[in-house]
This record gives C-alpha cells, structure tokens and sequence, in this order.
C-alpha cells in the first residue's frame, strides 16, 4: 500500500482563492502543495487539478506553478463528475494522492468515492484542512475507516523517491529542505 512513481496520479481539490483564506492552516497546505507538485513534476507523475463553481480560480501560487487546465466541477466529489472521471481513466493509475480543501466535504467525499471505485487513496493529512479543525479530523478519521491510508507531503515523497541512489534524489532533497 506504497505509492509510487508508475501507478500514481496527484489530484489536487479546490484550492481557490475565494475559500483559501477562510481555511485553518492554509499557508502549510500551499507550502506543502507546492512542494508535492513540483516533486510529481520531477517523477513525471500526472496531475489532475479541480476548481469548485464559483469560488474563483486555483490560487496563484498553484496555478502557476502547474498550468493545467483544471476541471471545473459543481459536485463535491470529483468522482461524480464526468470529466473528472474521464480524465482519471485516460491516465490509467490506480494510486490516487489527495490534497486540497476542504477536508470534510470534497476531499473526504472524493476519496470515499474513489475508494468504492476501487482506487487506493492516499490523503496528504499535512495538505487538507477546512475551515474547523474539527472537521478536519473527523473527515480523516471517516476517510481511514473507509481504506485511506494517511500520509504527509514529505513522507509521500520519499515513497515515491524509494532510494537514495535515485537519480531524483537532489531535486527531491532540496524541496524537502525547503
């Protein structure tokens, strides 16, 4: 239940500028997107990025480091939306690694969906959060219960990574440092 390099896809929840200021520990949840983004760009893992309806774009910090076209989404769960789950099926890995916002409502509802479909969930609990920190913790626990499997930004890396023999491991090791 490893994530790795081959069988892993990054999918990126919400992370707009109209909620972002309202989430608890927001800075940390960037801080630690961008460093996963650029890891996943390093290993060549594919990206997939959402944008809620109406709470503007992904925040700068993100969207320009990416630039990809997000899915512009009206559910909750990017598993209910079709473009999503063409786009999903198209990059044909089964490990998902989820970070955004918010924790109890898109994130955990992906990951629970993504899980009955039969994918592996892997949630960043250092690159999710919500507005109350209650929420958060209830929705990891929900989402463990279900079959996540929790995980932080850097210990997510350094399972991608595998060995320090890597031929990614400088670059790895300098956003680490970061």
């Amino acid at each position: 239940m490893k994530a790795n390099k081959t069988e892993s896809v990054l999918i990126v929840v919400d992370i707009q500028e109209r909620l972002s200021p309202h989430i608890k520990g927001i800075n940390e949840i960037i801080s630690n997107g961008k460093k996963l983004i650029r890891a996943c760009q390093i290993f060549g893992i594919p990206i997939i990025v959402t944008e809620q309806m109406k709470l503007g774009s992904t925040v700068k910090e993100l969207r320009e480091l990416m630039n990809i076209k997000p899915i512009e989404k009206t559910s909750f769960s990017c598993a209910e939306e079709k473009a999503f789950l063409e786009e999903l099926e198209k990059i044909k890995r089964k490990k998902c690694i989820i970070l955004g916002i918010e924790a109890h409502i898109c994130i955990c509802q992906t990951a629970l969906d993504l899980i009955s479909l039969g994918y592996e969930v892997h949630v960043v609990v250092d690159a999710i959060g919500s507005r109350k920190e209650i929420d958060k913790e209830v929705a990891i626990e929900k989402m463990l219960r279900a079959g996540a499997i929790p995980t932080t930004a850097e210990m997510i890396m350094y399972e991608l990574l595998k060995d320090a023999r890597a031929e990614e491991f400088k670059d790895i090791l300098s956003i680490v440092k970061e």
